[in-house]
């Protein structure tokens, strides 16, 4: 998502305008897509966004040549983002400062293997969704997204732990520069196989 510049009140609003309509129901196709984007983008897989379509019938939610990615969104708990925008984009439209405090920005400190351990508890939670014979022939991508977490150097877990799952893959975005491919099995795309066991960052522009 774009971020004002200059501390200029209007581009603030334009921004938060442009996350309530990104982040509302409407856009949810939109949104999974956006998540594929940057994990092909972190991963160095060159593609073309023509490649990158939503699944007429789902799952998956979205094709990107052979791979299927079921894409879901793993947030702190009770966090409801489109409704953070919209509160946020009514406050700067009245002219007013929030009534909460600000606080001291203090991000904690986040390993691979703790965004390991909340992609598991969302894995789980999948499982009685999405039938075994369904599981193995998608691809989940989970879209990690935490306030206050900054992402620290810290092993990778090691992939095994999500073959009980049934998934053909599972990777994952983390904080839309970060991507890690946890699993990937021998009927997964060439191109997560090859990079499982892995951690991987977007370069800054």
């Amino acid at each position: 998502m774009p971020q004002p510049e200059n501390n200029d009140p209007q581009a603030a609003i334009d921004v938060l305008r442009e996350a309530v309509t990104f982040f509302s129901g409407a856009n949810k196709a939109l949104r999974e897509r956006w998540v594929c984007e940057e994990m092909l983008q972190s991963v160095g897989v060159e593609f073309s966004r023509v490649e990158i379509t939503s699944s007429v019938e789902e799952p998956p939610d979205v094709i990107f040549r052979d791979a299927r990615f079921e894409v879901k969104e793993v947030l702190d708990p009770g966090r409801k983002r489109h409704r953070e925008y919209k509160e946020a984009l009514a406050t700067a439209l009245s002219g007013k400062t929030s009534d909460v405090p600000p606080s001291r920005y203090a991000p904690k400190d986040i390993t691979p293997a703790a965004i390991a351990d909340r992609a598991e508890a969302k894995l789980e939670a999948l499982v009685k969704q999405y039938p075994e014979a369904v599981r193995s022939t998608l691809d989940a991508l989970l879209y990690v997204n935490l306030a206050e977490h900054w992402l620290v150097d810290g092993p990778m877990p090691p992939s095994e732990r999500f073959s009980r799952y049934g998934w053909r893959s599972v990777s994952v975005v983390y904080g839309g520069r970060h991507a890690f491919v946890f699993y990937a099995s021998d009927a997964a795309p060439g191109f997560l196989r090859a990079r499982v066991g892995k951690a991987f960052t977007t370069a800054e522009g």
